[in-house]
Formats: C-alpha cells, structure tokens, sequence
C-alpha cells in the first residue's frame, strides 16, 4: 500500500495500465500531495488487532493471549488532500503504532547514483522524512526496490520531475542483471541504508507477483537479487535485509508461486508476505467474508523456510462493499467481516510467531477519493480499508487493534 503500498495488487495495475497510468497508483498520489502541499509524511507499519471474547453463541469461552510476537504498524497514506488530512493522520497511525513503514516505490535516481551526485532535491527530502522518523520509542522499516509498478520491468527513474519518469536513454534496455544495473542499485541501497539507519531494510517489493518462473526475466532477476543480498549482508550483517512476496498473483499458479517465492526467499532474512485476501484472485465476486478462506492461509509461504522470521509487509481488508464493474470485481464485506479479519489475521500471526506486519489504510480516503479529478477505479480497491470510517468513526476493528496493540510484544 504499500504508501499506499501495493495493493489490490501491482499485478492488476500492470494488467490496467493503459487505462490508470502512473498517476492510479496510492503511493504515486501521495507523493503529488506531499510535494504540492509541502508536507512531509511518515509511511507506518502495522499489524492488526484481535481481542478473544466469549463466542456470541455462548457455546465455548476463547482464551485471551497475554502476549504478541510481532510490531504493529499502518501507511500514513491520509484521508484528503488537506494539511489537516495529512498532519491528523500522522499523529493517529504514531499513536496507534509501534513501528514505521518508509516506502520508497518511486523509482531510482539511477544517473545519480551512478555517478555518486548527490540525490535530486525530491529524492533526498523524501530520504529525510525517513531519517527525521527515528526515534528511541519505534522501530523503522525502509523499502525500495529495483522493479517498477508492473513488478516485473526496472525501475523507472526518480528525480525532481516527480516519481516514476521514464528511463534515460542509457538506462533503456538493460537487464535486471546487467552489471551497471547490478553495480548501482547495491550502490542506492547503501547509501538509503547509511543515511537512514533503519531496524529493517527491504530491497525488492512483491518480487514474485507477475514473474513467471521459466521467464528470461526471472532468472535475470534471481541473478540481481543473488547479488544485491551477498553485498548487503557483507557490509551491514546485523541488519535484518528482506524481499517481500504476495501470496496471490494473477495467472500463476498456487504451486508455482510458491517455486518462485522458495527461490526469492533464499536472498532473504525474512519471509515476508502482501496479503489482501479480502479480494480472492480465482473469484473476483467471491464475499469478502473471512470464514470462506482458511484459518491459516499463509501457512504455505511461512514454510518455505521455517528457520526464517515472517512478517506481513502490507496487509488490510475492506469493510464495504467493493464493486468495481469494468475490473468484474464484485465483493461484498462488511464492518463485521473486517473485524473478522483482524481477528483472524492476529491469531494467525501469533502463532507464525510473526515479526511485524503493516495495515493499509487507517482511514478510509472517501475524501481524497471524491476531491480527485476523474478518480481512477484502482483507487476503489483501497477506499473502505480503514479501522476507520470516512468520517473518521472508529469501526469494531479498531478496538481489536487496541487491544493487541496493549499487549506486551514478546
């Protein structure tokens, strides 16, 4: 959301680009809104709350955990184009929260980079958002990644023209593991790592969500991956470095995913996953209802290296209704499903003994979504995930996530 990190997923952007373009993407909007309106804002981490009550058929008492195993977290990403907009929900997801989330999917200053010049003046105010979110109290999650928003092509240029520029001529081209390529990105990590300082780096976001495994380009990618992860760990061992996954993707099957995920995760500290289950790939008019999907839904990608921690990177589940007629998206949920969710997800979480996971959105944007010209449909897909409503009343959910929130992280 992923900022409004990736979700519906980037698979379905890639799908629908000709019809969105750049500007559909949340993190893309957020990023207009902070440079026109000169706000910074933090990107938040989450992990949803859950609280055990006795079953409203009074037939068995739940036990209440005393503990969790994981930090919690949102995006920043806010309900309206508005300086109060923005500065409310920043002081909302800090309260609720005890990590952060810096997501900076929005290309790379590949010629800077490369030639060590300092970053343009866009790229580094937004690295000093990051830098100036460090504090004793919380734990700091920085992302980038060497792919653009179709998961599966490089990275489109970032400068003081805005985010996702086309590519230089030199840069057009050139494959994932092309060693100027190579050389380059492990170069931006590092200095995005130095400047930083963050409790958790990720290199790659949904590495595996449109690649399919006999591709030339995956193997060129496993190559790039290979390489970046060898440098990182040699120059910066103690920190924990990762690539994120979805656990869903268009077109591809469970089992290949899962072949793809195994081989990703071998260049990873982490296995850390994108859920969205709210919206079910193999059946877009499915209901959103959190009974039609197992009790442990991510327990597949979890074992794909038991001896490695897992986390949930991006995460949310809408509390209404989701219809989006041209996309043949037709998901009814409710309130009720989404505090299903989060109990579920809480649950499902302690018991992966799970790291940290992220919420996208604390509320819902009906605002932003209503004040943006000619609205882009992909920009439904998020618009009911909040713990709170557009008017910015607290929905059950909210409650669980305080309750866990409350509890001691073990």
């Amino acid at each position: 959301m992923h900022d409004g990190r990736g979700v519906f997923t980037q698979s379905l952007k890639a799908e629908n680009q000709e019809v969105f373009g750049n500007n559909s993407d949340p993190d893309y909007v957020l990023l207009i809104m902070v440079k026109t309106k000169q706000i910074v804002v933090v990107f938040l981490l989450i992990l949803m709350v859950y609280s055990c009550s006795e079953d409203k058929d009074n037939t068995q008492e739940v036990v209440e955990p005393d503990a969790r195993s994981f930090f919690m977290g949102f995006t920043a990403f806010p309900y309206d184009y508005s300086v109060d907009a923005l500065t409310e929900t920043l002081e909302n997801v800090i309260a609720d929260s005890d990590i952060f989330l810096n997501h900076l999917d929005y290309g790379v200053p590949w010629n800077e980079v490369m030639n060590d010049l300092p970053f343009p003046v866009e790229v580094q105010n937004t690295i000093n958002v990051a830098k100036n979110s460090k504090s004793s109290s919380t734990k700091i999650i920085l992302t980038t990644t060497p792919t653009d928003q179709s998961r599966n092509n490089l990275a489109k240029y970032w400068n003081n023209a805005g985010s996702h520029q086309s590519l230089p001529a030199f840069w057009e081209g050139r494959s994932f593991n092309d060693p100027i390529v190579v050389s380059t990105f492990i170069k931006y990590c590092k200095r995005l790592i130095d400047e930083v300082n963050p409790d958790y780096f990720g290199y790659g976001i949904e590495t595996n969500a449109t690649f399919r495994k006999d591709d030339p380009d995956f193997a060129q990618f496993l190559n790039l991956v290979e390489a970046v992860y060898t440098a990182l760990k040699a120059d910066y061992p103690n920190l924990p470095i990762f690539l994120s996954l979805q656990d869903q993707a268009f077109d591809t099957p469970k089992t290949e995913l899962l072949e793809m995920s195994e081989m990703l995760v071998a260049h990873s500290d982490y296995v850390a996953m994108s859920s969205y289950p709210f919206l079910y790939y193999e059946n877009l008019t499915r209901d959103a209802n959190p009974d039609l999907f197992a009790d442990n839904w991510l327990e597949d990608f979890r074992n794909l290296d038991t001896s490695k921690p897992f986390a949930v990177s991006e995460t949310g589940f809408s509390a209404d209704d989701l219809i989006i007629d041209n996309l043949g998206v037709n998901a009814k949920s409710t309130e009720d499903w989404q505090k299903g969710y989060v109990e579920k997800l809480m649950n499902h979480l302690n018991t992966l003994d799970a790291e940290f996971a992220i919420w996208f959105v604390y509320r819902d944007y009906d605002l932003l979504y209503e004040n943006t010209p000619s609205p882009p449909d992909i920009l439904k897909v998020w618009r009911d995930n909040g713990l709170l409503d557009g008017e910015g009343n607290q929905r059950p959910a909210y409650q669980l996530w305080k309750q866990w929130l409350q509890l001691p992280k073990n």
